[in-house]
């Protein structure tokens, strides 16, 4: 027990920098009993309507549920769903002073329709073209001042526009040597990520980063492929998570593949943003690779018992890495 609280008192207050695209998570619930007779397709009756703030602003939730404090940066439309946004954010107890309005941009929203707890149909409304000078401009200065008071910086990436080659290497140049970096990234900004601590691709993302064949690719493959993209960005540690088949965990004097924990599984949605959270602090905190990935495991697997995004459960977590034993490897 001592080690579980002297763990989680480690973290409390640790100020987190994170970067990146915003969204709002809507999700219509309801039941199917009937088929439209206008087309051959199923009729919804909405039981319920609610919105969630999602993309790095899940990552945002996920550490203040540890204990950190996190300082969300990133740029929304000046529209409805951005004022949704934003009373979101202040419900949740988010500091919005990282967050840029701008009517020259667009609110994402990702629309859920669910049924039974399963996904029926999902509808992205979004503007993914790169954010304008002025507003990487502003977000450059708000970062630059959070640096200073800051231990740990998250680039999470969707490839919505508010990242780019110029932005990411701006900001990495602030927070190099100075505090911990790590990045969770998407396709678009995949090679422009170097000097930083954790790099944390999926299987498909980093087979088309590496040109690995995705249906085939080895464990040996993604190794090879791994230990030279770390030598060549200056990456410490390199993680890739790949669903059912578990978490690989590769530096320069080890490759350590982690088998997924025995969960039902009910969404996958923002189980990467949970595990980008986690695997960061575990960084900052420069825990064994063998509790980052085994830790990291575990939550992205609790938050797939919920349907819709969700961030972690601290206690839950506690618990169940108790009763796996998870803290052999601090």
């Amino acid at each position: 027990m001592s080690l579980i609280k002297f763990f989680f008192d480690d973290i409390r207050g640790v100020n987190v920098i994170i970067v990146g695209d915003v969204m709002l998570d809507s999700y219509i619930i309801g039941k199917i009993e009937r088929k439209s007779p206008e087309a051959p397709v199923p009729i919804v009756n909405v039981s319920n309507k609610e919105n969630r703030i999602g993309g790095a602003a899940n990552v945002a939730l996920n550490i203040k549920a540890l204990g950190g404090i996190p300082h969300l940066c990133s740029c929304i439309g000046d529209d409805d769903a951005g004022n949704n946004f934003m009373s979101l954010m202040q419900k949740n107890g988010l500091s919005s002073e990282g967050i840029i309005s701008s009517n020259k941009r667009k609110t994402t929203v990702k629309e859920r329709i669910i049924v039974n707890k399963k996904h029926v149909l999902r509808i992205d409304d979004e503007m993914t073209s790169t954010i304008s000078f002025n507003v990487q401009k502003k977000l450059i200065q708000i970062i630059k001042k959070l640096i200073d008071k800051s231990q740990l910086l998250i680039f999470q990436d969707y490839d919505k526009g508010i990242l780019n080659k110029k932005f990411i290497h701006e900001i990495i140049s602030f927070g190099k040597n100075k505090i911990t970096i790590t990045a969770d990234p998407k396709n678009q900004n995949f090679e422009f990520y170097q000097n930083i601590d954790l790099f944390k691709p999926n299987l498909l993302e980093v087979c088309r980063g590496f040109n690995l064949n995705y249906k085939r690719v080895t464990i040996k493959q993604l190794e090879l492929a791994s230990k030279k993209h770390l030598k060549k960005k200056s990456i410490n540690c390199l993680m890739i998570t790949m669903s059912k088949k578990g978490i690989l965990v590769i530096n320069k004097n080890s490759t350590k593949h982690f088998k997924v924990f025995s969960r039902k599984i009910i969404d996958v949605s923002g189980a990467g943003d949970t595990v980008i959270s986690i695997a960061s602090i575990c960084c900052y905190m420069s825990t064994s690779s063998s509790f980052l990935g085994h830790f990291s495991n575990l939550a992205g697997g609790l938050v797939c018992e919920s349907s819709g995004v969700v961030p972690i459960n601290k206690r839950k977590l506690s618990d169940e890495a108790s009763k796996n034993d998870l803290y052999k490897y601090l």
